[in-house]
């Protein structure tokens, strides 16, 4: 079982959008996945709550290990609560102080499998784009700003389970990003 944080010290980075959406991924592509909503809002829950996800959604992590081979844990932005997974996707914001906060808590998670993920990124905007392009040059995965994220959500649903303009697109970056995790074997991916 992989075991996989969504985690920022920032909020707002999109860690519910980008978890519920890889979670899809890894469903649609033929895998059990679980999430468990750790974020006192609960955003995750109340996606699930629609009842047409694919998957389940938890609120808190399990008692029980359950036989599922993606255990998705959706935090809420902490710099005091480290998670305690091998692999953590960490979400920003194509923006110096997102980056500046990212780079202060690196130290903390240094053991562990990080994969730095922009997400959001407007490619009309001249130094978002120049930032995103930088940090992706470095290793960090890309996710564009589109409509169909916030879309598919406001549903109930992923990217995976919508047929509209964009969505493709979207799949495409969701699946990339899965196979990224898939690759990860026991060497440790850094990037900085």
């Amino acid at each position: 079982m992989r075991r996989i944080a969504f985690w920022s010290p920032k909020g707002g980075v999109g860690k519910t959008t980008l978890a519920l959406n890889f979670a899809g991924a890894a469903y649609y592509a033929g895998y059990k996945v679980l999430v468990c909503d750790l974020d006192p809002q609960q955003s995750s829950i109340d996606v699930f709550n629609e009842k047409k996800l694919p998957f389940s959604v938890v609120p808190d992590k399990p008692q029980v290990m359950p036989n599922v081979d993606f255990l998705i844990y959706d935090h809420a932005p902490d710099i005091n609560t480290i998670p305690s997974v091998e692999t953590i996707i960490m979400p920003m914001r194509a923006s110096v102080l997102d980056l500046k906060a990212i780079n202060r808590c690196y130290r903390l998670v240094r053991d562990k499998t990080v994969i730095k993920c922009i997400n959001a990124v407007d490619t009309r905007r001249h130094d978002e784009r120049i930032l995103a392009m930088k940090l992706f040059s470095e290793g960090a995965h890309l996710v564009k700003d589109r409509s169909i994220y916030v879309r598919s959500l406001s549903h109930g649903e992923t990217v995976f389970q919508m047929n509209v303009y964009g969505a493709r697109d979207a799949q495409n970056e969701l699946n990339r990003l899965l196979s990224r995790v898939l690759s990860i074997g026991k060497e440790k991916v850094v990037n900085y």
